[in-house]
């Protein structure tokens, strides 16, 4: 009955009696009304032969699993060894794993009358092509759209997804030449990419300096405070003491505007002006301070207010 209903984008009650018995009927309508109950399918219009259509990717719903579900608890670990998300990654590894299925894990138990594995598929109907969007969302976002995401499941989905934004990070700076700094598109360039999450997702101010070597080749990053919602304060002992550590020659501030313009303000031009005296003590060059904002970023030397 479920692969009769998967076989066509949407169907009326009608259409399927025919392909079975006239007693199973009211087995018919049972199951439509739970795939609709777990938001599956939804009623496309209130008459006397409603039709229902499929709310999430046909692709991404296992029909076997979801009958299994119907018969076991709502928990991962009731459900058959086989189709156990945990044992499918130790014996097939995590690479074969489906989105859902790995969002599961995560969850690890459902409540009465959805199981871990339904949560999971939600998520992977919802986020499945999108998991940035899924690593933005609030708790009580979550929430809403399973009550078995309680704390504990949000708060190992949040830590899953930010551990794989990090080794993206890594992997993708491994696999970089050093990046040479030679004029103030070079900056932007580099800056564009290596703080896209702090621009787009930033809801404090952050204040950041990329170090660079005597022929201005970037050596590292470092994160030098974290601000208030609107205001960020930085002193100069702390913003040249992981330049003086890694001997870099020269450094580029950078920082966030929460707000998303990144003109700077008359505070970012007073702090710019004090970094750039200690600097000058220091021996250490101050290339540009560039202003993160969420569609565009800022060079104060291209702006010539350096």
């Amino acid at each position: 009955m479920v692969d009769a209903l998967l076989a066509k984008e949407s169907s009326c009650k009608s259409d399927i009696y025919p392909s079975f018995k006239r007693k199973e009927k009211t087995l018919i309508g049972r199951i439509i009304n739970e795939l609709s109950h777990d938001g599956y399918l939804k009623q496309n219009a209130l008459q006397s032969n409603p039709s229902f259509s499929w709310t999430v990717n046909k692709e991404d719903i296992n029909p076997g699993r979801w009958i299994d579900q119907r018969v076991f608890t709502p928990t991962v670990k009731r459900s058959p060894y086989s189709d156990r998300p945990r044992e499918r990654l130790l014996s097939k590894g995590p690479g074969e794993l489906k989105i859902s299925e790995l969002l599961a894990i995560l969850v690890r138990s459902g409540q009465q009358g959805e199981s871990a594995m339904q949560v999971g598929e939600k998520l992977a109907a919802r986020f499945g092509k999108d998991l940035h969007a899924l690593s933005l969302k609030a708790r009580g976002e979550l929430k809403q759209i399973s009550r078995a995401i309680g704390e504990t499941a949000y708060c190992q989905i949040m830590a899953a997804l930010e551990l794989g934004k990090r080794l993206s990070s890594q992997q993708k700076a491994s696999s970089e030449n050093p990046y040479k700094m030679r004029n103030p598109g070079d900056t932007l360039s580099y800056c564009r990419g290596h703080f896209d999450r702090l621009a787009l997702e930033g809801a404090q101010e952050e204040f950041h300096v990329v170090l660079l070597d005597h022929s201005h080749h970037v050596i590292k990053t470092a994160r030098i405070s974290v601000g208030l919602t609107n205001k960020s304060l930085v002193h100069p002992r702390d913003v040249f003491k992981p330049a003086i550590q890694e001997s870099a020659s020269a450094v580029v501030l950078v920082h966030n505007h929460p707000s998303g313009d990144p003109t700077p303000s008359q505070e970012d031009l007073t702090v710019t002006r004090e970094l750039k005296a200690a600097a000058d003590i220091l021996g250490i060059g101050v290339l540009d301070h560039i202003i993160l904002g969420k569609n565009r970023i800022l060079s104060m030397v291209e702006e010539k207010v350096f």
